[in-house]
């Protein structure tokens, strides 16, 4: 039987209704004993894949999705310790090796990124990947001059007038309260001795981007940045997310230009990894701000 949005193979399909069930917009209805697409509903298909992935018998394909794309899983072979252990592990690393991150593990950790949780598939995020010597140097460059240019306007009452009026006061407030300061200093090293407090070394620089126009591209850029910042820690590699870089991309068209990013994509957030120049041997307890559970306020 071919739909519009599925095909259903009667002779491999038992007629279990998992499809039906797992089905998050009910697209898909039972006709007899083989499902079928609702077909008055089927805009309502978000390619969320599950009526595929919960078949045990492979009777099903949906249109909107490759075949090649679905891969079968295996049962996971570690428990909550090992994964907290491995979480507990991760460190932000700000001193690195004089070593280049291979582009074989380069392609691991994209390979894990895009395992993300995403609002509606496909995915929207784009990664920039810069590794060379050279471009390392251009973009640390770029980065002092332009915070040079923000210190000067925050050096006088009118220029930190049009920064709030522009930025509004939730922004205005990180700038002031942490930017200015850590900017300050950040440049005065790099003018010193061209210490880099923006990338700190690091060999390979991952910038995540994403089409403004789409559902949830915020959430789904951060995820991915995310995936991607585990993935590393799995290869030995360390990681910090630094927010210092995407607002900068963010503005310029010289870096919009060089470095190919749509008009229509905001540049969210950007990772800096490489080798660890040391090896930490404990680590640090975290707790969130605050756990509640249901109301508790009457």
């Amino acid at each position: 039987m071919n739909d519009r949005l599925h095909i259903f193979d009667s002779q491999a399909c038992k007629g279990d209704g998992l499809c039906v069930d797992v089905c998050p917009h009910g697209v898909i209805e039972m006709v007899g004993e083989i499902p079928a697409t609702v077909v008055d509903r089927a805009e309502s298909c978000i390619s969320c894949g599950q009526c595929v992935m919960v078949c045990p018998t492979e009777a099903l394909r949906l249109q909107t999705i490759p075949e090649e794309h679905f891969e079968r899983v295996k049962s996971l072979s570690f428990g909550f310790e090992q994964f907290h252990e491995f979480l507990r592990a991760r460190r932000s690393v700000r001193m690195f090796k004089d070593k280049e991150v291979p582009r074989e593990d380069i392609d691991k950790i994209l390979k894990a990124a895009a395992t993300a949780p995403m609002g509606f598939p496909p995915h929207t995020t784009e990664v920039l990947i810069i590794d060379e010597v050279s471009e390392l140097k251009f973009l640390l460059e770029f980065l002092v001059n332009h915070y040079d240019g923000l210190l000067k306007s925050f050096s006088n009452p009118i220029g930190r007038m049009f920064i709030r009026l522009a930025t509004g006061a939730e922004i205005y407030g990180e700038l002031r309260n942490h930017v200015v300061g850590f900017a300050t200093k950040a440049n005065e090293d790099y003018r010193r001795d061209k210490t880099d407090r923006y990338m700190h070394g690091a060999p390979a620089v991952m910038i995540f981007h994403a089409n403004r126009w789409t559902t949830s591209y915020e959430e789904n850029a951060h995820l991915v940045c995310h995936h991607a910042m585990l993935a590393a820690l799995s290869l030995g590699l360390g990681t910090t997310i630094i927010g210092m870089i995407p607002p900068v991309v963010e503005r310029s068209k010289v870096l919009r230009s060089r470095y190919g990013i749509p008009k229509d994509n905001r540049v969210l957030t950007s990772l800096i990894l490489g080798h660890p120049k040391y090896r930490y041997r404990q680590g640090i307890r975290r707790d969130l701000a605050g756990v509640q559970f249901n109301c508790t306020a009457h």
